[in-house]
Parts: C-alpha cells; structure tokens; sequence
C-alpha cells in the first residue's frame, strides 16, 4: 500500500504529544533553574504543597514550618516576586508561629522592595496576608507602615497596589495609618509635617487639615485632585479609600472646582455608591453639575433605583439626584418607572429543580417593601414635605447637609443657581407622577403601615396631603388588625401602631374640615365599646384620651366618662401587678 494511504494510528500522535509535554516540562525547568535560589524554591513548594492540607494536625504544621524556615530564611525578600514562589512566603506567613511570622514580615520589611511586592500582580498578595496577620501585633504593623511611608501616594493610583491600600486602611487603627494618609494631601503634611497633625488626629480629612493649617487648603486641594486625576485614569471607582479622597476634595473644594470635576466622575455613579463617602460625591455632582451631567448619572444610575433606596449608603445620592433635576420627565423614566413594577425575584431551586420560592405578590405594591424601609421610606417623605421646615422633622442634620437647598454655582460675580425650576415645582411634578401608585399602596396595606415605624410616617404624610373618604376608612379598618410582628395583638396595643393611630387623631385636630377623618371613624366604629375594644390596653388607653382631645361634639368623652369607674378599677389592677398604667391616667384626666 503507497505511504499516502496508510492510517495514522492514534497512539502515534499521542507519543507526538507526549514528546512535546516533555519538551516544554524540560525548557520550563530550566528557566526556573536559573532563577535565584532554585533549588530551595523546589523543595519549599513541595512542603507547601503539604502544609495546605486541612487534615494536618498542630505537631505536623509546626514540622513543616521548621523545614520550611530553613530552607527560605534570608531568602524570603527575594523568592516572594517569584509568582510560583510567592504562594510559599504566603504559607509561612499563614501557617508560621508568631516567632516565624515575625521573622518573615522583618525580613520583607527591612528587604528595601516592598514596595516593588506591592506592585506586583502575584507578590501583592504576599503584603496582603502580611497586613491580615499583623492586625493584633502592634510591632509589625509600625514595621509595615514605616516601610509604606513615602510612597503612599504612588501606591494609591497603582492599578495593583491600590488593592494594598485598600485592605491597610480597612483593617489597621485609624490611628496606626495617620502618617500614611497625610501624604495625600501633599509633601507638606506628609514628609515635612511636625508631627502635631499626626499626633493629635486619628483620620485625618482635609477638613481637619484646613482647621489647623488654614494656608494648607490650596495646596491640599491640588495634591488631591492630582491623585483623583491618575486613579480615574486608572478606573479605581470602586476602591474605598479613592471614594473617600474624592469626597474630601468635593465637600472642600469651590462649586466651580467640582463641577470641572463632574464629567471624569457621573459615568460612574453606580459604582461609587457602594460607601457613604461615594455617595456624597456622587449627590455634590448631582448638585453642581451641569444638566448634561445630570442626564449621565441618571443613565448611570437606571436599573437601580430600588436597590439603592434600599441600600444604607447610595439612598441619599438617589435623593438628591431627584432632588436637583430639573427635567422631571427623564427622572420619571429613567429612574421612577422601576418603581410602578414589582421586582423579579430570583428563584430558588431544589435539588429536584422546583421552584422554592413561594412567595405570594398577589395585590402587593411595589411601594410597600419601601414604604416600610427606613431609607427607602425618605425618598416619599422628600416629596410629601411641603417645606423645608417640614423636612426637619424626617431627616437628621448630615442628611440635610447633603439636601441643602438650592445650590448655586458662580458666574464671573454673580451667584447662579444650578436648578432653573424651583424646588417646589419640582418636588409637585414628582409627587404627581407616584400619587395614583402611593394613595393605592396606603389603601392596600394600611394595617402594615400603621405598625411600621417608617411606614406609619409614609401614610400620614399621604393622609394629609390626598385625604379621602376611601384612605380613611382603610385605615380604620387597618386599626381592626389584630395580628402584629408574629403574634395576636390589637393595633392600639401595638407599640408603634398605637403611636400611629394617636399621631393620625391629633393630626385631625389641626385639620379644617372634620368630614371623613380617622377620628370620627374611629368614634363611630367602635361606639359603646371605646374602653372595652381601643383602651383595652394602657397604651391604648392614650389613643383613646386623643380622640377625646380632638373630638368637638363631646359624645367620646360623654361614653368614656360613664366608664369612670372601670378606668379606676384598671389603674388599681395595674399599679397591683407593677404594670404601666400612664395611658389609663392620662385617659382619667382628660374625661374630668
């Protein structure tokens, strides 16, 4: 048979391969072979490849450790660039005694390239097991920082070392990094400081800084936005420590200064919501911005509206986006749309491949899971507020910080505001375009609403702003619930449920029409039976005492009064059994 047609046969080509595998086994071992201390690195893999394995008891890993310090000791500086070797320093590091360990960290210290380690794809992580061992060890962590200091400022806009940074200022003392965070603002406070600043304050921000050196602001402001610049080159949104350096240059620097900065920032918004610092950059370039910055946040930020209401940092980044955007419509469609829809849920499967999740969304709104959340439910209570003092009453002083109103910007001598529309006329278009979604959501869950610290402030504010007939008496009925937080348990004898009816009764005092209100709901529903059913309780006693507050017929007052002598025989009762008895005195007090 001609050679052209013979069959190849497969363990032919199998040698080929084999032959092949052989050679480059071969080639590999020789380049390693040149490399610096060879044969040691060989022999510490093979022990390390032993020490990993959990099965290995104390005697066993204090063994291998002797053998492995042996076979590296004095040699750990270098073998640690090694990217098969720096695995190995890493297990001595790990796996060491605290004499051990002690040894490496010096040893790397004293070695003169840590910072070459920390640049180092494979190396870095050598420096990262040392800063995680080293926590509870005050003598490593001075040789650590003082090996760091001066070059703080490299490190931190190096797309390798910044994941240093990042894990040294999460998990050392504050007061234990001060040095190492003064070199951001510059040579001045990080080389040639005297020592006060480092000594006197544990996290130091450009606020403090220009506190106790007010000459010190530009050059801490340039030195800032120096190091902003490269690490936005260099996409580190996601870092802590950047969002925190961008937010001590925007919260400082002039409103002209953040909005040059603005455009580097908005196409990251989502990113740089994941840390309350973040957050504040990304709502001071919602306020200083220009109207195309605006739109680009609002592109960035689409998709995640609930999530970020929901979430204990990017909640106010979300509000004061909406806050200051002027085109309501695109803030309708960009980011309140997600809100008129139910979210997917993931779903749960078994082993068998069913569906686990059996939660039931029949006549749920997609408002309530917000209504009842304690940032979520802010986002309703910015729109309900009418006025800033009213705004007061929802929101602590470090978010209105963040709410300020009306932020301008200057244009050659004159101060311009950022927003053209006014806040109220803002604020009237958004209310309108979730009214229908809200009133419904208040009517559907009242009786939650009203046991709901959050919840209960949501559902005020909507009584008061779209009172109707319907609202009431869902709220009425909503008081006749008698099932709260896992047990049997009446509205008025809730905790913060009897709060919220008494709260929504005083609010009908101050109101200027009397027709469909919670209290002459109240009073006609549970008429004859006022103490039995809404004073059953000592706290609800006090709601009972409100409705006679605010009740200008008298008739209450008239039918409690008749049942003076339960309400004593009540007081006694519960004074006997060392029992609250405040809401029945207060009840007492208000029928003489």
């Amino acid at each position: 048979m001609p050679a052209k047609f013979e069959k190849k046969r497969k363990h032919d080509s199998k040698k080929g391969d084999d032959a092949a595998s052989s050679s480059k086994r071969a080639l590999k071992q020789s380049r390693q072979s040149h490399r610096p201390h060879s044969e040691s690195v060989v022999a510490a893999k093979e022990l390390w490849n032993k020490l990993r394995v959990k099965t290995n008891t104390a005697e066993q890993k204090a063994q291998m450790m002797k053998d492995l310090m042996g076979l590296l000791e004095g040699k750990f500086n270098r073998v640690a660039l090694q990217h098969d070797a720096s695995r190995v320093v890493q297990a001595a590091i790990q796996f060491g005694n605290e004499a051990q360990r002690k040894i490496v960290i010096k040893e790397l210290c004293d070695g003169g390239n840590m910072i070459e380690l920390a640049k180092s794809q494979y190396a870095h992580f050598v420096v990262l097991k040392m800063i995680k061992c080293s926590v509870k060890d005050d003598e490593s962590i001075r040789m650590i920082v003082k090996t760091l200091k001066g070059q703080m400022s490299k490190l931190a806009v190096h797309a390798v070392a910044a994941r240093v940074v990042e894990f040294l200022f999460a998990n050392f003392p504050a007061k234990r990094t001060t040095k190492l965070k003064l070199e951001f603002y510059g040579p001045r406070f990080g080389l040639f400081n005297d020592g006060d600043l480092s000594n006197s304050i544990a996290n130091p921000t450009i606020e403090t800084i220009v506190k106790n050196q007010p000459s010190g602001k530009e050059p801490a402001l340039e030195s800032l936005l120096a190091l902003i610049n490269k690490g936005v080159e260099k996409g580190l949104f996601s870092f802590a420590y950047f969002q925190q350096i961008i937010c001590e240059y925007v919260t400082v620097a002039s409103p002209k200064d953040v909005r040059a900065l603005c455009s580097s920032l908005v196409d990251h918004s989502i990113h740089l919501l994941s840390t309350r610092a973040g957050s504040r950059v990304v709502a001071e370039c919602a306020a200083y911005g220009t109207p195309k910055d605006r739109k680009r946040i609002l592109k960035s930020l689409k998709g995640y509206t609930r999530s970020s209401l929901l979430h204990s940092d990017a909640y106010i980044a979300m509000l004061r986006v909406i806050d200051v955007t002027d085109d309501t419509v695109n803030v309708q469609k960009a980011l309140l749309a997600e809100l008129q829809v139910l979210p997917e849920k993931k779903k749960k499967m078994n082993v068998l491949g069913e569906d686990q999740n059996h939660e039931n969304n029949e006549g749920k709104s997609p408002l309530l899971e917000l209504a009842l959340s304690d940032t979520g439910s802010k986002f309703f209570l910015m729109l309900l507020a009418k006025d800033e003092e009213a705004k007061k009453k929802f929101f602590d002083p470090a978010e209105l910080e963040v709410l300020r109103p009306n932020p301008t910007i200057k244009e050659g001598e004159e101060e311009v505001p950022t927003s053209k529309k006014s806040a109220n006329t803002r604020r009237v278009e958004l209310l309108q375009y979730m009214k229908n979604l809200l009133t419904e959501c208040c009517k559907s869950h009242a009786d939650l609403l009203l046991q709901s610290r959050c919840g209960s402030k949501v559902l005020r504010g909507v009584y008061e702003t779209y009172p109707s007939k319907e609202l009431t008496d869902a709220i009425v009925e909503g008081c006749d619930n008698e099932e709260g937080d896992g047990e049997v348990m009446s509205v008025f004898e809730h905790p913060v449920g009897h709060l919220s009816v008494k709260n929504l009764i005083l609010s009908d005092g101050n109101s200027a029409s009397k027709d469909n209100t919670v209290a002459v709901g109240l009073a006609q529903k549970y008429k004859k039976t006022m103490v039995d059913d809404i004073a059953a309780s000592n706290r609800g006693a006090f709601v009972l005492a409100a409705l006679i507050a605010t009740d200008d017929s008298g008739d209450v007052k008239k039918e409690v009064k008749g049942q003076k002598k339960e309400i004593n025989s009540r007081i006694k009762e519960s004074k006997k059994m060392s029992k609250p008895s405040a809401g029945y005195e207060a009840l007492l007090k208000a029928i003489e």
